[in-house]
């Protein structure tokens, strides 16, 4: 589930908004957001939608783990949600929705997957020991790990949003990028879920070194995406900036031969990094992406 969880933020976006600052978060969402959150991602699904790159590489294609996302919750972002917001702790992890909800079909669909009915202070959690969803209200729904929706539940009217710093992250953040994530911390204990061999091990280590992360995704026209890391020491910052680099040179290697596009898109991939802060630039034109897109996709 987490790993669906985390690749559905990085793949979709949403809308239906209030102003919060200028990372713009519905603040009735933002109320719901439990105290001890230290990551958080903002997904604007009316936005995404308008992309040439929506339209193209989703629309109603079939997506893994999309389709696993929609399996599990019986919630599909690209109809039924105008916003998303995915949060955890770093242990814990849940998705808190807005959107037009059908009750009758969602529950449908979560029974027959065999799914359970669950009584909790008043609500109903429907689904497994693994996942659930519950309706906050005729709009508004959370889905995730059982221990992740109940303290939503518990903190529900209590809760005083986002934490200040968590606040400031969101309103760095342009307000016409789709797709974003902010993070304080908890990449300890992310980075444990990694498998510790191979690559992924030395996944593990990148996510030991962040202390917070501030990322944007804006996909009007092309790709351009920025991302910045505040790391525990300049030495921290330098292995990171350098382990980049390094998978930047890997892409440039592995790309074929006489492929004077793909060669370029890379090209639009800049590391810099300056006492703790390493920043991360993409800018790949539309022309160059949807070439790019479609090289990767028939590879």
């Amino acid at each position: 589930m987490r790993r669906s969880l985390v690749l559905l933020s990085l793949t979709l976006a949403g809308c239906g908004i209030t102003q919060l600052g200028s990372g713009r978060v519905d603040r009735s969402l933002a109320a719901l957001v439990p105290a001890d959150t230290t990551v958080l991602a903002g997904v604007r699904m009316d936005e995404l939608r308008a992309t040439p790159w929506y339209k193209k590489s989703v629309g109603d294609k079939p997506l893994p783990e999309l389709d696993s996302f929609v399996k599990e919750t019986g919630l599909d972002p690209r109809k039924d949600i105008s916003e998303l917001l995915i949060v955890s702790d770093g242990a814990k992890t849940a998705v808190l929705a807005r959107g037009e909800f059908s009750r009758q079909n969602l529950q449908a669909s979560i029974n027959r997957q065999g799914g359970k009915r669950i009584p909790y202070k008043g609500f109903t959690l429907m689904g497994s020991e693994e996942t659930v969803v519950v309706f906050l209200n005729s709009t508004t729904a959370a889905a995730g790990q059982p221990a992740a929706v109940r303290s939503i539940i518990d903190q529900r009217g209590r809760s005083t949003g986002l934490s200040p710093l968590l606040r400031q992250k969101v309103e760095a953040i342009p307000p016409h990028h789709q797709i974003w994530i902010v993070a304080t911390g908890g990449f300890g204990d992310i980075s444990k879920t990694v498998p510790q061999s191979g690559n992924f091990a030395n996944l593990g280590k990148v996510f030991s070194m962040i202390e917070s992360l501030t990322a944007g995704v804006d996909l009007r026209s092309g790709l351009h995406l920025f991302a910045t890391g505040v790391c525990r020491s300049d030495q921290d910052a330098r292995s990171l900036g350098d382990a980049v680099r390094g998978l930047v040179a890997l892409a440039r290697l592995a790309a074929p031969s006489g492929d004077p596009d793909l060669l370029k898109a890379i090209d639009g991939i800049q590391v810099e990094q300056q006492q703790r802060t390493v920043r991360l630039t993409v800018a790949i034109p539309q022309d160059l992406w949807d070439k790019t897109v479609g090289k990767l996709r028939n590879r």
